[in-house]
């Protein structure tokens, strides 16, 4: 198995209503298994874990770690501790959901740093059991003001593509309410893959973001080629991010302020029925 891949892809968020809006960029993520990261930070001159690089992986972007990071910088009064491992801590989430699972292997679909520089919108840990299937999801969401939360869903081993759907529990969009829900997809089909996320008001869809793509090989050549051909660049997701809500701005989109966060940082989503 692969200790690490790229994974660009094609972004899309589509708004439904009125007024509308359509964002379509490039995206390139990595794929990495928590398990090999020594393997990993030995593939490419040009990739790096929990160093700097021209790409690089930093546990300490997720998690607990990621949570008292932020909170070491409203508050400099504390320190931050070094992280422990990334993939311990997805395993102890994961034993209070599925408590008598063993959680063979992880991997994350994430983007990495760029030139230690990153914004990680949505990132995605996959948990797979000793037979190797897919047992346990979590959907990790960081927002623009150092906010994170983790949605979480236990795959159905009778019906492993079965989509979730969670109540909305952390302020993402000012463009949007402060409630709703999501439904929360990631598939994967030979060498492709794909995260979709809807979100729902009132039941109604009002959101669309979708990113689709197909796994590479993580070599030098194929991360100069790549970042070239998907025009990549530190934080470009942050700012693109931003261009859009100029442009929601003059379309007079309503605005909503940021609420006080919730102390809730894990929310469990359920299998979607068919009539939801």
């Amino acid at each position: 198995m692969h200790a690490i891949r790229l994974a660009p892809s094609t972004i899309t968020h589509t708004r439904h209503g009125t007024p509308s809006h359509y964002l379509f960029r490039s995206g390139l993520s990595i794929m990495i298994d928590l398990d090999k990261l020594n393997d990993a930070n030995q593939q490419s001159r040009l990739f790096s874990v929990d160093k700097f690089n021209l790409l690089s992986f930093h546990q300490s972007d997720y998690g607990k770690a990621y949570r008292a990071k932020t909170a070491s910088k409203k508050q400099p009064q504390k320190k931050c501790k070094n992280p422990a491992s990334l993939a311990n801590y997805i395993r102890e989430l994961a034993k209070n959901y599925l408590p008598n699972t063993e959680i063979k292997r992880i991997s994350l679909l994430t983007f990495p740093r760029i030139l230690n520089l990153t914004f990680n919108p949505i990132s995605v840990f996959i948990c797979e059991d000793n037979t190797g299937k897919d047992c346990f999801i979590v959907y990790e969401v960081h927002n623009t003001f150092g906010d994170a939360h983790s949605y979480v869903a236990v795959i159905d081993s009778c019906n492993p593509s079965a989509t979730h759907i969670a109540l909305k529990n952390m302020h993402v969009s000012p463009f949007f309410p402060n409630h709703g829900e999501y439904i929360l997809s990631y598939k994967t089909r030979g060498n492709k893959f794909s995260v979709i996320v809807r979100f729902l008001i009132e039941r109604m869809p009002a959101l669309t973001a979708t990113m689709r793509g197909e796994f590479h090989p993580l070599t030098t050549n194929d991360i100069i080629k790549l970042m070239i051909l998907n025009r990549q660049f530190p934080l470009r997701p942050l700012l693109s991010i931003h261009l859009e809500a100029i442009k929601l701005f003059w379309k007079k989109c309503t605005y909503y302020p940021r609420p006080a966060p919730k102390e809730l940082s894990i929310t469990q989503s359920r299998i979607q029925n068919g009539d939801e």
